[in-house]
């Protein structure tokens, strides 16, 4: 079961992972039951905020172009700063607005609704670009930079990515010596970085000596780099895709003489400091996704009302029509997996790497998928950069790479999520296989009883949900038989493939695909029991979501039949025989003339 303990200054229950628990075919009911929507006093707040944003927006964003020129406009900036939308999460001590998780998620929502150049000028900035110094910085640090950060008067970048090192963050060359005199020399270069020319303030990650047991190794630490240190250079800026008016540039470390005093965190300890800033950066990306939803929806559902043929509107036609539902159930559900998300960490979930990156690839794919089909909806005119259809295609695409590509997370997702089965399954005589444990069963009983105890809980459906609305009560049925066998099939690939699963990526890949669909049924059903039962909401609205829940559900638990079903069935094989084929001859190697 979670751990559970009180957190000694909020008074509320802190608990692990809720998609952490799935692998063991487990799920605290208490712990998603409500669903964590707006407090009265969120609401207040949020409304206020997102009225300000979005009258900003739509004076002042010309989005159309701001992509034309490539840049964002000095007086857009300033005004989003004034906004305070620069310090989002900043304590209110230090200038920023002090907004919690969920808040936060709906206000970076409302940017992305009008623009994804500005929102990701704004993330980069704070969802990773100074979250390590608001996250491991010690006072000093914070009282020197977080002002200034806060306001808008320094910008910040993350500086990670290299030529050689994109998803294999542990991989990079940039080199931090200490000097031996309370400095460092950093030397260096850094790809793809947002708010490259512009930031005043860099969160550089650089590889570090350490002595252990007599022996020198290279370990991960992280360093605050400022704009105006000698040795600091740009490249010139990318000429982007999508979401252009954002500035990308390499940024060189020359001979960068840095004080120990600008070491964030403790020293080698770089690697866990970048993976807490992604993870915590990629729930703001699964917000800012849900927002480009909602827009391209209410564009498409505009243009389907108002547009005729064969004396019919397209809202008319079946085809369409099923557009439109596909475009609000993916919206939906993304939108229910990220505030669940977040609300179930202000609630006191203490670790959500699993969350947030299932979120990240969720969204993203969600949000690919529904501009496609707005696009195709709107036809010719989608097309036509008159319209900004393709503008939003271009920016919408960069979502299912960066802060981690959706293939890494999948592989990050299986493989962080049985860990802790893997940990029960060594206890099995290291898990050679239960006979082993037979061969010592006085030794072995507590553990064979307790590992056949759970097998046999998976195979009966062990975990029910019981709070979930009565109309709802078949996919709640679903939800439980879902998670058993999914915890069935972690025991099952872990048995196989032992320690050399990290070297196949298909399974884990369904692995990572079975567990999304099974969040996203939880955070679905506890979202629309939450709004079923409500007194406050009409009965017509109810309806509406009583319906694409049944629509959700269901095409979630297709998805979820297939990837099982590929887990024991499938062309694997074949595909790595192709692969390694079409590799072999620089293509696809042939042509309709000799074959």
């Amino acid at each position: 079961m979670p751990k559970e303990e009180k957190n000694s200054d909020s008074g509320e229950k802190v608990f692990d992972s809720i998609v952490g628990e799935f692998f063991f075919g487990k799920v605290e009911e208490n712990n998603c039951f409500p669903f964590p929507h707006f407090s009265e006093e969120q609401k207040e707040l949020g409304k206020e905020m997102l009225g300000a944003v979005s009258k900003f927006a739509t004076d002042n964003i010309d989005s159309e172009k701001m992509d034309i020129e490539s840049v964002i406009p000095k007086e857009v900036l300033q005004g989003l700063a004034e906004l305070g939308l620069f310090g989002l999460g900043v304590p209110e001590e230090a200038g920023g607005l002090n907004l919690d998780h969920t808040l936060y998620a709906r206000v970076f929502q409302e940017v992305c609704s009008f623009d994804g150049a500005v929102a990701t000028t704004l993330g980069a900035h704070q969802s990773i670009g100074f979250k390590a110094l608001l996250n491991e910085g010690n006072q000093e640090q914070k009282d020197k930079w977080l002002p200034r950060l806060a306001t808008g008067e320094v910008m910040a970048a993350f500086c990670l990515t290299e030529p050689g090192s994109g998803s294999d963050a542990y991989s990079i060359k940039t080199k931090a010596i200490d000097n031996g005199d309370g400095t460092y020399t950093i030397n260096g270069q850094k790809l793809w970085i947002t708010n490259g020319g512009s930031a005043g303030f860099y969160s550089v990650f650089c590889k570090t000596d350490h002595e252990v047991d007599g022996e020198k190794h290279e370990k991960i630490s992280c360093f605050i780099v400022e704009k105006d240190m000698e040795g600091v250079s740009f490249g010139e800026k990318e000429d982007k895709m999508g979401i252009r008016a954002s500035e990308t540039r390499a940024v060189y470390f020359d001979n960068v003489v840095v004080p120990k005093e600008n070491i964030i965190g403790e020293l080698g300890k770089g690697f866990k400091i970048a993976m807490n800033v992604l993870n915590s950066g990629r729930l703001s990306l699964g917000s800012g996704c849900v927002g480009g939803m909602k827009t391209i929806l209410k564009m498409a559902t505009d243009h389907a009302h108002n547009r005729k043929q064969f004396n019919k509107r397209l809202t008319e036609f079946g085809l369409v029509q099923e557009k439109l539902t596909m475009m609000a159930a993916y919206c939906y559900a993304a939108e229910s997996m990220v505030y669940m998300t977040t609300g179930s960490m202000v609630k006191g979930m203490n670790d959500y790497q699993l969350e947030s990156a299932i979120c990240k690839v969720f969204s993203s794919e969600a949000l690919w998928k529904v501009v496609d089909q707005g696009l195709q909806i709107a036809a010719g005119c989608g097309y036509m950069k008159e319209y900004p259809y393709e503008r939003l295609m271009r920016d919408a695409r960069i979502n299912l790479i960066f802060e981690g590509t959706n293939e890494i997370l999948r592989c990050f997702v299986a493989l962080a999520g049985i860990r802790g089965p893997s940990e029960n399954l060594a206890k099995l005589g290291k898990v050679a296989d239960v006979s082993k444990a037979l061969q010592d069963p006085v030794k072995s009983l507590g553990v064979l009883v307790n590992f056949s105890t759970d097998r046999i809980s998976k195979l009966l459906g062990g975990t029910n949900l019981t709070k979930v609305h009565p109309r709802l009560s078949d996919f709640s049925n679903h939800f439980s038989e879902m998670l058993s066998e999914f915890a069935l099939q972690v025991d099952r690939t872990l048995l196989k493939y032992k320690k050399s699963i990290v070297d196949f990526e298909s399974p884990q890949g369904r692995l990572a695909n079975m567990a999304i669909e099974i969040y996203l049924n939880l955070s679905v059903l506890s979202r629309s029991t939450s709004i079923l039962e409500s007194e406050s909401i009409d009965d017509e609205m109810k309806e509406y979501i009583y319906n694409l829940t049944v629509y959700i559900c269901n095409e979630s638990r297709y998805r979820f039949i297939s990837e099982l079903k590929g887990m024991t069935k499938n062309l694997d094989e074949q595909v790595q025989k192709v692969s390694d084929k079409i590799c072999e001859m620089g293509g696809y190697g042939l042509d309709i003339v000799d074959y």
